[in-house]
């Protein structure tokens, strides 16, 4: 019987949804979402009529930024870099030509239910060479992991899906300096052409704090700043590009202005003015091609970044990448840069009017779409894998099985997604 992980060997069978017993619910969630809808918009009112009223970066304020740090060392705030919290800029157009380089990874986890053990990680990469007239290039590098050192860490445990991540986040930042590189030594080193570079994501890597495996973060902090020192050595611009955000860096500034330096304790913090807010609401009137002002995360990936890098931090701005014309909605996307970046208006100039030209017609960078494409492992692979390891394994002399949780899955859920 040929095997396929994605086949119901009893067809698709399914039980419906009762959907009548939930209709009850269904309307109390509705109401419960209008009255959330009221509440949030009163909020975002007092937020904007905050900034409005107190939109300067005084030494006071710069003081309450410090003492939250010191009082909770995870609250998820700024540092602002300008003297203005409600600064725009809008940048000219981009140079042409220009290059665009992204990457985009996807993996599938050790799965123990699984007819062997292994992970397999895909990195998608495209490179756009804007105003040549030429096709893009464009590539993908599939890798299976099976070997025990790769499976199990030190003390014999399967590796964990944020360790599988990392390493998925390693290939993506390599590949841009790998592609980067060529792409500076193809054009003779001429610096004349800008090369941004762009993940989808944040640009700093966040691992959940281990305290059992305290160095585990460093260590993934010191490659992402070798492999940000590759692509300054070969004047890249690299960007971390986040879609629809729901971070609230500037709000969390907005929270300290009216609050007294001494009361500023881990209580209040967490119960601030203005939770569940998001800074992309808070910006949405920025016109099409603007931007704010520059802020860092007030983090310890940022710090540990900077012990890594002589010095160098990761800073933020929030963009609306919309065009003109296109109804009232607008599209806020967060883009990070390294510090050297955000340090040369000129430069962060030329990233954003890349993106904001590659956003056409979609409000979303074709290259990261493309980059996203190439590395999707989808449902369909996965089965279209996993048959070939099963012939493998049986020409090998091994008779593959999953366990009797997999096995019950494919048999009762196999055709429902």
């Amino acid at each position: 019987m040929r095997y396929n992980a994605c086949e119901n060997l009893f067809g698709r069978q399914s039980v419906a949804l009762e959907l009548n017993k939930l209709t009850g619910q269904v309307d109390a969630m509705g109401r419960a979402m209008a009255g959330r809808r009221d509440k949030l918009a009163e909020k975002m009112t007092q937020a904007r009529e905050t900034l409005a009223a107190q939109p300067d970066v005084s030494e006071e304020l710069k003081r309450k930024i410090k003492a939250a740090r010191q009082v909770d060392e995870w609250r998820r705030g700024a540092i602002p870099l300008g003297e203005r919290l409600d600064e725009r800029r809008r940048p000219g157009l981009c140079p042409t030509p220009h290059t665009l380089i992204a990457a985009d990874g996807s993996q599938i986890y050790p799965d123990r239910h699984s007819i062997a053990a292994y992970y397999l990680l895909n990195t998608g990469a495209i490179v756009l060479r804007a105003g040549t007239g030429g096709a893009p290039t464009v590539s993908s590098v599939p890798e299976i992991f099976f070997q025990d050192a790769d499976l199990y860490d030190e003390e014999g445990w399967i590796r964990t899906p944020d360790y599988v991540s990392a390493q998925r986040n390693r290939r993506e930042i390599q590949a841009l300096a790998d592609l980067a590189e060529a792409e500076r030594t193809a054009l003779g080193g001429d610096l004349a052409v800008p090369i941004v570079c762009m993940l989808d994501g944040p640009l700093l890597p966040w691992m959940k704090p281990d305290p059992q495996h305290a160095d585990t973060l460093n260590q993934e902090i010191e490659f992402f700043a070798s492999q940000m020192a590759r692509l300054r050595r070969a004047a890249a611009i690299p960007v971390g590009y986040v879609d629809r955000p729901d971070s609230a860096y500037v709000l969390r500034i907005l929270e300290l202005i009216n609050l007294p330096i001494e009361k500023i304790t881990r209580e209040t913090l967490r119960q601030g003015a203005f939770i569940q807010l998001t800074d992309r609401v808070l910006f949405d009137g920025l016109a099409p091609n603007e931007r704010t002002g520059l802020f860092e995360p007030n983090s310890d990936a940022n710090d540990r970044y900077r012990l890594r890098s002589d010095g160098d931090r990761i800073a933020f701005v929030y963009a609306n990448v919309t065009r003109p014309g296109r109804g009232k909605g607008s599209a806020i996307a967060r883009i990070e840069v390294p510090g050297w970046i955000a340090s040369d208006p000129d430069k962060l100039d030329i990233a954003q009017a890349a993106i904001y030209a590659n956003c056409e017609p979609t409000s979303y960078p074709y290259v990261l779409a493309r980059a996203h494409e190439l590395a999707v492992v989808g449902q369909a692979e996965k089965g279209d894998l996993e048959q070939m390891l099963f012939q493998t394994l049986l020409r090998n002399g091994l008779m593959p099985e999953v366990s009797f949780k997999a096995a019950n899955k494919l048999l009762t859920g196999g055709g429902r997604r």
